[in-house]
């Protein structure tokens, strides 16, 4: 009689991200691309690390394989957890990584217990596995790295042509990760000099821009040939647009025209609202009154703070379709 088929158990994945006072896109963006949203110790039990190369504010993902309150702890629940579903471990390393300053463990001392507790083969310059420590405020984890940021959206600082108002590519990189997936086209009625577009090539998705302003439009696809990517960017105002796609991301460039005249949006907003389902906009001030009275029915503000005193907001706007 063959004896039944035993199912390994199945072991928490987290995310960890970045630590940014006052960035709430970070949560978002972890909750898109990985399922799970970050807790005070920035670590977030997720449902996917698939998704985690390609993020802005994501660090690292792992396999979660043990816990305990301190390092003794922790060897007996490494020694458990190898006993109960036995992991490959083989040609490892040892990380450690301390997400509270108020855990006293020594980096170096967690290392080697957990090295020690492995009873594998280390190979520190090419290993096979790699494990991290971390160090938190209730105690330690240990886990397997599976996933990492690959900060490919860093190379996009360095486009060629630029103004004083371009987008950092590290946010430019979330905002597109907090609508694709699934979306799989986009849309920037209001591209500049292509940030946003950029970041949407990068990930493989479908982009169309568009400027009223002739030098931008230039500048934009210069910037987009140099990496050797294609998108449709014309010139033309969002109010006349007619493209379609599954989402919007953009950031609006009305900042001192808005203060003079707060609805002077919602013309675009009117057009755009009937071109995708969902959008992102970011402004420098809450323009959820305008997006609700061109037709959203559903509006989010996450704020990202650019200055000590002072924050813009994203606004994730949805249509009832």
């Amino acid at each position: 009689m063959t004896s039944p088929h035993v199912t390994e158990p199945a072991r928490p994945l987290l995310a960890i991200c970045a630590q940014i006072p006052g960035n709430e896109l970070i949560t978002a963006e972890c909750q898109n691309l990985t399922g799970g949203a970050p807790s005070l110790e920035r670590a977030a039990v997720c449902q996917s690390l698939d998704l985690v190369p390609r993020a802005a504010y994501i660090q690292t993902g792992l396999r979660l394989l043990a816990s305990g309150r301190n390092l003794p702890e922790l060897v007996q629940a490494m020694a458990q957890a190898q006993h109960q579903a036995p992991f490959a471990a083989d040609d490892f390393r040892v990380e450690f990584l301390r997400l509270a300053q108020e855990n006293p463990i020594h980096k170096m001392e967690a290392i080697l217990a957990a090295a020690e507790a492995l009873n594998a083969y280390p190979n520190l310059k090419h290993p096979a596995h790699r494990f991290l420590v971390v160090a938190h405020r209730g105690g330690l984890w240990f886990g397997e790295i599976l996933a990492e940021c690959q900060h490919s959206y860093q190379q996009h600082d360095a486009k060629p042509y630029r103004t004083s108002a371009s987008l950092p590519a590290r946010l430019a990189r979330a905002l597109v990760n907090l609508v694709a997936p699934p979306a799989g086209t986009l849309l920037d009625p209001f591209c500049g000099t292509s940030s946003i577009l950029l970041e949407a090539c990068a990930l493989g998705l479908e982009a169309y821009g568009l400027d009223h302003n002739p030098k931008m439009v230039g500048m934009s696809r210069r910037n987009l040939a140099h990496f050797g990517y294609t998108a449709q960017v014309k010139r033309g105002r969002a109010e006349a647009c007619s493209q379609p796609a599954d989402a919007i991301v953009t950031d609006l460039p009305y900042g001192r025209f808005l203060q003079r005249d707060p609805a002077g949006l919602l013309p675009a907003f009117s057009r755009l609202v009937h071109l995708a389902p969902q959008a992102i906009y970011l402004a420098e001030g809450d323009l959820s009154a305008q997006l609700f009275e061109a037709g959203y029915c559903k509006v989010e503000v996450l704020h990202v703070r650019k200055r000590a005193a002072m924050s813009r907001c994203i606004h994730r706007a949805w249509v009832d379709r």
